[in-house]
C-alpha cells in the first residue's frame, strides 16, 4: 500500500505542476481556475508537511477533481463567501506570474471577458 501512495502523491504533484504552469501560460484564467491550482499545490505541500500517509493522495485528487469542476466555481460566483478565495487566488496568480508585465496579463484579462461575454449572449 506504501507504494501505491506514493505513486498517488507524485500524480498530485504532477497536477500541481501542471495547474501551476496553465495558471502561468493562461494570462486570462479566471479566479476558480487558479482555485484548482491552488487546491492541487497546497494538499502537494500539506501531506508531507503533516507527517501522513502518502496514500491519503487516492482521496485527495478526486477530491481536487471536484472542487476543480463544481466547489470552486460556485465559490467564486458567491458575493460573501467568495471574498478570501478571491484573495488567495489573486496572491497565487501574482507569485506564479512574477516577470510578466502588467498590462500584458491586463489585456489577456479583458479579452477572456470579452470573449465570455460574448459567449454569454450567443446562448
Amino acid at each position: 500500500m506504501e507504494i501505491v501512495g506514493y505513486i498517488a502523491y507524485a500524480s498530485l504533484v504532477i497536477l500541481a505542476v501542471v495547474w501551476t504552469a496553465g495558471v502561468r501560460t493562461d494570462l486570462g484564467a479566471q479566479s476558480h481556475v487558479t482555485l484548482r491550482a491552488v487546491y492541487f499545490v497546497s494538499s502537494a505541500v500539506i501531506i508531507p508537511a503533516l507527517g501522513v500517509n502518502m496514500a491519503h493522495s487516492l482521496w485527495v485528487v478526486p477530491l481536487g477533481c471536484a472542487f476543480s469542476r463544481v466547489i470552486a466555481p460556485m465559490l467564486v460566483r458567491t458575493p460573501v463567501v467568495s471574498i478570501p478565495f478571491v484573495f488567495v487566488a489573486a496572491v497565487f496568480e501574482r507569485i506564479v506570474r512574477v516577470g510578466i508585465p502588467r498590462h500584458k496579463i491586463q489585456e489577456a484579462r479583458a479579452t477572456a471577458t470579452s470573449a465570455c461575454d460574448i459567449k454569454d449572449r450567443s446562448d
